[in-house]
């Protein structure tokens, strides 16, 4: 019998996501090669991880998994990338609220915007920090879409992470609702969830 909402006890979506996170350890600490540089899920993982994890797993689980990764691969200094790891959490606890509602239209979607707001605040903080930026709103906007010279433009290295992050969340969607099918629980649907009427 289906349920009345989105079973979180698929294996699929948790296989998945302890593969990127496997992904992010050896190619951070054991100098794995991007395929396409700057193509990462890590919005979509906290994301829409948090949409079709397992009711067991709290919000704040990805995010911790995050940091104790990056603990052990030693990357960034917490000075630096404690506005990344907010990022996420805002994510997961967002994704998590919003699992009731769950939808393909809402997880892909509420990726999406997790992926602009998370390239506006980090090249926000890049503005802040770097003496390369001029400290006006010119500075600003030239962190937003060309930034520093010396390397690659940050338009472009947006539009790759949010590229893989609906890439990810598309599979995490995929490989949920797959699993569904097979184990006749209820997938997610199009656009929204159902809302049930009592009577």
């Amino acid at each position: 019998m289906k349920s009345d909402s989105p079973s979180r006890s698929l294996l699929l979506p948790v296989l998945l996501v302890v593969a990127a996170l496997a992904y992010r350890v050896a190619k951070l600490k054991f100098g794995m090669t991007d395929v396409i540089p700057n193509f990462g899920p890590w919005m979509a993982l906290a994301f829409a991880g948090s949409m079709v994890m397992p009711r067991t797993f709290a919000w704040w689980v990805l995010p911790a998994l995050f940091i104790a990764c990056d603990r052990y691969i030693g990357s960034g200094h917490m000075g630096t990338m404690w506005t990344v790891y907010a990022c996420y959490g805002i994510a997961a606890y967002a994704g998590s609220r919003l699992r009731k509602r769950s939808s393909v239209l809402l997880t892909l979607g509420g990726t999406a915007i997790g992926s602009l707001i998370f390239y506006i605040v980090t090249n926000t903080q890049a503005w802040y920090a770097n003496p390369v930026y001029a400290k006006s709103m010119a500075g600003w906007l030239q962190a937003l879409t060309v930034g520093d010279p010396l390397y690659p433009q940050t338009w472009i290295f947006g539009m790759k992470s949010m590229m893989g992050d609906l890439g990810f969340a598309l599979l995490l969607v995929v490989a949920y609702n797959s699993e569904a099918i097979v184990r006749r629980l209820r997938a997610l649907p199009v656009l929204s969830a159902p809302q049930v009427v009592a009577h």
